[in-house]
């Protein structure tokens, strides 16, 4: 399973935001991983982020990184931990503070679109079929943009952002839209990696949220990226327990109704120096 942080195209991605992306290699001495050398704007000071890797990284190489680049602060949010002792010998402990979404739903794309369609919830199904007569089209990243900025309450990216990670993932990013007439619905940014579509940035109109249209938008990316020949397909962040954020149990309600599988992840680990 690739992550969409350790593909070539969000490589490409942050390095046009000026960041640092260097190899490390993993402590098995075979597999490598991407980290990513962040600056802090003070003092020429900067930190180091390694995201969703599968392995845990060779301790004595990532040291001398840390070294090389002058990094004052790091953090490790792995897919898995296979040495527990390794990361508390190297001083990483588990932060309360989490970058990453520490768990979501992931849809299993090599079941038939049959059985996809069975693992829906009930009302997801409704949703799906109610708004059928609704639009699902891919548009320009001005129009994109635009409708997010208009829609979303909280965070957009920067348009010369979103322009980039168009630009870097070569046709494996897309804008998608849910309409019905001249009303736009609902928007999706959804990045792939050789095996995985990411459900990775989205937005819905007051009337979307009436209509339920976003039910439709996924359910046919997810037929998409099925036909594509993906195996999963990431909804990119539920409500955790163990670092619980409330706004986020309404979006993991709707998420949950795809029928996918959650799966958790270990955490964010963190050291001075």
């Amino acid at each position: 399973m690739e992550d969409i942080r350790q593909c070539l195209g969000w490589k490409n991605y942050l390095t046009d935001k000026g960041w640092q992306v260097v190899s490390l290699r993993a402590e098995d001495g075979v597999h490598r991983m991407k980290a990513f050398i962040v600056p802090l704007g003070i003092l020429g000071l900067k930190m180091l982020k390694l995201q969703r890797s599968e392995y845990d990284p060779g301790w004595r190489e990532l040291k001398q990184l840390k070294r090389k680049y002058g990094v004052v602060s790091s953090v490790i949010e792995p897919l898995r931990v296979q040495d527990p002792l390794g990361y508390r010998m190297a001083g990483y402990k588990l932060s309360m503070m989490p970058y990453l979404a520490t768990k979501t739903y992931m849809v299993d794309l090599t079941q038939s679109e049959n059985d996809l369609w069975k693992n829906l919830s009930e009302n997801a199904k409704r949703q799906v079929i109610k708004n059928k007569e609704a639009q699902i089209e891919e548009i320009k990243i001005d129009e994109f943009f635009e409708l997010w900025k208009k829609n979303s309450k909280i965070w957009t990216m920067k348009k010369t952002e979103l322009k980039s990670i168009i630009k870097r993932f070569k046709g494996r990013a897309k804008l998608i839209v849910s309409r019905k007439g001249d009303d736009h619905y609902s928007g999706l940014l959804i990045l792939y990696t050789s095996d995985m579509a990411n459900y990775y940035q989205t937005w819905t109109s007051e009337k979307g949220r009436i209509s339920g249209a976003h039910y439709k938008l996924v359910w046919e990316e997810m037929l998409r990226a099925k036909k594509n020949g993906l195996k999963f397909f990431d909804l990119e962040g539920i409500f955790d327990e163990r670092w619980p954020q409330k706004r986020w149990r309404g979006f993991t309600e709707f998420k949950r109704r795809f029928g996918g599988q959650a799966v958790s992840f270990p955490g964010s680990f963190f050291r001075w120096l």
